[in-house]
Order: structure tokens, then sequence, then C-alpha cells
């Protein structure tokens, strides 16, 4: 792939020429729309345009205008995100954008665009898990399959070193446990291992051979959320269940309608000096769908700053990423390409902000959608973490 740089007389375009080509990315400056459209016309091709060209709509429309290039990837350079008008830049049909200080972000794009992974060699640690089985075996066939999808473990023999590992900080994402757990079976050990952590809770997976499965589904649902894992089968299966349970609380906290909105974003991974701004796709009370061509990999946890809804300062948040869509997947949701994230701290004041913007855009759809239409009706308020800081 191609990418354009329109005008070549930006000031940009020589940094951006620099990174591109550093990354072996085929480069090429292009004076006018003209030159572009006809650039382009050849395919396998982007491009990327100032966005303060006076005339940038009919250069999309322009470059856009065939059917060989009517799905050109389109990515825009701005001066400040937070002044700029993204949101008429966007109704254009602008794909990403990259701020001008940052223009050597355009890496990070193209490798997307190239089908490549822009985040790699950056491993986004899925958190702890606790393995309780007497079978060393058993653990260790269990343990390399999860390993392989990012999960660290601590683990245990028994109920009461599985009682020990649940008392340790941070608390496990999920605690796994043998149905024949020593001494008494976990049908006896998960009452009382449930009340370790007072008011955090665990999603539990046992796992059970096929003649005990009725019986330690019994259990699961007793002691919910849970889920049961067939021993029988291949332990590769159970990174679905995994991804069940771990993904339930997170569907839990989407159950606010999404609304549309949209608006500059920033964000940082923890440690890195680089800041990548995007912009939101739609919004709920408890995270945003974030688009942008080069999104972070599943479970990364980021530092977030965005405008809430009929807001002009910026909320603060940690969040996580809990869905992610890469440049040309065809399947799931008709999002753009992006980030699903939910919150997992946001300080008092800016939770404040964001619910009240929430709440003002919530009510500004009903009011369109008539009173006599429930299709946006609340659902039971779920609201982000809080912290006092």
């Amino acid at each position: 792939m191609r990418i354009l740089l329109l005008p070549r007389s930006a000031v940009w375009v020589d940094a951006a020429r620099d990174a591109l080509t550093a990354a072996g990315i085929d480069v090429e400056t292009v004076g006018t729309p003209a030159e572009a459209a006809r650039a382009s016309s050849a395919g396998d091709a982007a491009l990327v345009a100032d966005a303060s060209l006076a005339n940038l709509a009919d250069v999309v429309a322009l470059v856009r205008g065939s059917d060989r290039t009517e799905t050109l990837p389109l990515v825009v350079v701005v001066r400040d995100p937070m002044r700029d008008p993204l949101e008429r830049t966007f109704r254009l049909g602008i794909d990403d954008y990259v701020v001008e200080s940052a223009v050597h972000q355009l890496r990070e794009r193209a490798i997307a665009l190239l089908r490549g992974d822009p985040w790699a060699g950056m491993r986004a640690p899925r958190g702890r898990l606790v393995l309780a089985d007497p079978d060393r075996g058993r653990r260790q066939a269990v343990a390399r399959v999860l390993r392989a999808w990012g999960f660290d473990f601590a683990f245990a023999a028994d109920a009461e070193e599985l009682a020990e590992q649940l008392r340790r900080d941070p608390p496990p994402r999920l605690a796994i446990a043998a149905a024949d757990l020593p001494p008494d079976g976990a049908a006896a050990a998960l009452p009382r291992l449930r009340g370790v952590r007072p008011g955090v809770e665990i999603p539990w997976l046992l796992l059970a051979d096929a003649e005990r499965l009725p019986e330690v589904q019994d259990l699961a649902r007793a002691y919910g959320p849970a889920s049961v894992f067939d021993r029988s089968g291949p332990p590769e299966n159970i990174i679905f269940l995994v991804n069940d349970l771990l993904q339930a609380r997170g569907a839990e906290a989407r159950r606010s309608p999404r609304l549309l909105h949209g608006g500059p974003v920033s964000f940082w991974t923890e440690g890195s000096a680089e800041t990548f701004w995007a912009y939101s796709y739609n919004i709920n009370r408890t995270g945003l769908y974030v688009r942008t061509l080069a999104p972070p990999p599943l479970d990364t946890v980021l530092q977030v700053r965005f405008r809430p809804p009929f807001g002009e300062g910026l909320v603060a948040a940690e969040a996580q990423v809990m869905w992610r869509k890469e440049y040309g997947t065809q399947s799931g949701p008709l999002h753009p390409p992006g980030i699903g994230i939910q919150f997992t701290r946001v300080p008092l004041a800016d939770a404040a902000a964001h619910a009240a913007g929430y709440d003002a855009l919530l009510a500004e759809h009903e009011r369109a959608a008539g009173a006599g239409s429930g299709s946006l009706r609340p659902e039971p308020r779920t609201t982000p973490p809080i912290t006092g800081r």
C-alpha cells in the first residue's frame, strides 16, 4: 500500500514521510486533489490530507468518486483536536486523524491499514487467575492454554491454599477449582470460599469429570457467577468459558443505552510517553466506543481523557479495552474500527460530569423519539467505579 500525502507543501509532510519510510512503507507526495485522485485510482493506496484544506469536502468527493476508490482510507492531520472542527471533518467520511505535533503516529495507522499489528510486542496482561486442583498435571494443562492468552497464575492444591490465594491483593479476576478439591470437594468448600473476600465478586469456573457434570452444574447455578468445564474435552475449550465469565460483568455494565456521541478522545498506556488521539463513536454510563484505525489490544488498561456530552472540559478516567475491531473486519457490529472501553476508575468530580452529560444526552434522545417510544428507555442505572481522587 502507498500512503499519499496532500499537499506536499504542508509543514508536517517531511516528518510524516520520514516516519513512514523508516517503517518500510511506500510514500508519495501530491500537490493537488487532482493529483491525489489520479494516484489513488491505481488502487492499494491511502490518503493523508491536511485538515485545514479549504476544499476538504471536495477533495473527499473527488478521491472517492469512482467504484475503485470509494473505500479509499482517508486520514487527516489536525493542529488541535480540542479546537479543530472534528465533528464536521468526520461527517465527510474521514476514517481517522493524527495531531500535527505527533504526525509520526501515522506509522501505526499505516501498519493497521496493511493488516499488520501496530501494537506488536506490547503484552497486555489479562490479570491473575487462581487455579486450584490436587492434580499437578491437570493444573499444567489448563495453565498452558490460558498463559498463551496472557493470563498469570497462582496455584493451590486444596481448599486452604485456595483461601490463602483469594485473600491476596489484588484479588484474582477468576477462581478455577476442581470439583474434587481436597479435603471435602468444591461443594463443601465453595460457600466458605466465597466469603473470603466480602464485597468482592469473583467469578468461579469449576472443573468436573463428565459423570459429575449435572451435580456440579447445580452447584454453579447456586453460587453464580460460575460455570463448569468438562474435563473430558480438549483443554483449549476452557478459554471460551473464561472469556464468557470475565465479560459477563462488562455486559452487565453496558445495560444503559449506547447513544451516538462524537468528540475528541486522548489515551495512553501506563508508563508510555506517547499520547494517542481518537474520536468517540458512542457512549453509555460506563464506557465509550472509540474509533481509531489502530485499536490497542484487548484488556489494555488506558488512561483516557474525553469531552462529555454538552461539556466543555475533559473527563479523566481509567478504562480497560473490552472489545476491539480492526480495519477491514467484516464480522461483528457495524461500527468503524476502534475499541469498546469500560471505565474501571473515575474520580468523583469526573464521574459527576460524565453522568450529567450522559443523562442530558439520553433525555434529548427520548424527547426526539417521542413520549410513546420505548426504544431508548433507560435500563437499571449502573454507575462506573468512582474514586475520591
